[in-house]
This record gives structure tokens, sequence and C-alpha cells, in this order.
């Protein structure tokens, strides 16, 4: 047996034994199918499911008209399911930051969404006059505009203003989308922060 030092928690962490213990011991015996509640494992299972998300909802500060997700896999799987479900109609323009991982790029291409990378600052991160400027571009070509960016970049932990970011994407009808996998561990994450002015 050899000593391994694990140094890749910015992607996947290593699982925390007091939560596998947790599990193992709490919901393992009493799991059951959530997609019906005639039985009292399928009911305790439904339970947990519930409170999980209503743990999530107001550690993000989720509101009653914000959704809260199980996507299973990863920000592909993620952003894939969320396409689906927007079931987007007219021609996409997808706004991306400097550092976007693969898994935010993917999914957009597949769909043949036009993409604009927004260049960086000498600071390192997301350009806003640069993306005011290519929101202002394609606001008026009916299409859907659409801001997808990583709350941090998991090579160097640049953490992005996503309030910022928003409120513009907002100003020029733009959705805006977040992936907080490298950042979602370290930062507070509010969906729904209270902007002066």
């Amino acid at each position: 047996m050899f000593a391994v030092i694990y140094c890749d928690y910015a992607a996947s962490g290593q699982p925390l034994n007091f939560i596998e213990d947790y599990i193992r011991e709490q919901v393992l015996p009493f799991y059951g199918n959530t997609h019906t509640t005639v039985t009292a494992t399928s009911l305790q299972s439904t339970y947990f499911r519930h409170e999980a998300k209503d743990i999530i909802r107001k550690a993000v500060n989720a509101s009653e008209h914000d959704a809260v997700i199980f996507t299973g896999n990863g920000c592909t799987s993620a952003v894939s399911k969320l396409i689906h479900a927007m079931e987007l109609k007219q021609p996409v323009v997808v706004f991306i930051g400097p550092f976007e991982h693969h898994s935010n790029l993917l999914p957009w291409r597949e769909i043949n969404a036009k993409i604009v990378r927004i260049k960086e600052t000498v600071d390192g991160i997301v350009d806003l006059n640069c993306l005011e400027n290519e929101l202002k571009k394609h606001c008026d070509k009916n299409c859907q505009l659409i801001g997808s960016f990583s709350a941090a970049s998991n090579i160097t932990g640049i953490l992005t203003d996503d309030s910022s970011i928003s409120i513009l994407l907002h100003k020029y009808g733009a959705l805006s989308l977040w992936d907080y996998a490298a950042a979602a561990p370290y930062v507070r994450i509010d969906m729904n922060p209270i902007v002066m002015g």
C-alpha cells in the first residue's frame, strides 16, 4: 500500500466519511423508488429527495419562482438537460467567458448555437465592456440571447462577477446561466441577490 495525495478537488472531491456513513446507515436501509409512494421505503426516499431540494433552495437563496433540479452527472449533463427543457425555437446566441470548460461548450455546439467568447481583461476577469458590446450587436437579431458562464476558473480559481454579468445580460433580455462546479464549495451562491440602485 502506498500513500495517495489527492490534488484535484476543483474537479472531483474525495468522499467524506461522515457523509458516506450517513448514507450507508440512514438512507440506504430505507431506500426505495421515488416514482411511487405506496410503500414506506418509497415515501422515505421521496421525503429525502424533497428535503435535499429544500436544503439546496435555502443554501442558494432560491425563490418560489426558481427551480432546483437534480441533473445527474456533471455540467455537460446539466446544460444538456436545461437546453432540452427550454425548448429553444429561435436561433440561439450564447455568450461564454474566457475560461469555459468543454462541458459548457459541447451542448451548445450540439444545437448549432452561435458561440461568442467574451475576452478577459488584463486582470483575467470577464471584460464587461466586451460583453455589453456583443450584447448590443446581437440584441435586435430575433434570436435567443443566453449567457453561460463559469462562476470560477477551475484552473486559476479566478472568480467571475456573477451579479454584474447577470444584471448586464438581463438588461439586454438575455438569460443568465451559471456553472458553479469549481466555485460552489468555496463561495456563497445567491440566486436572488439584493441589488442596490
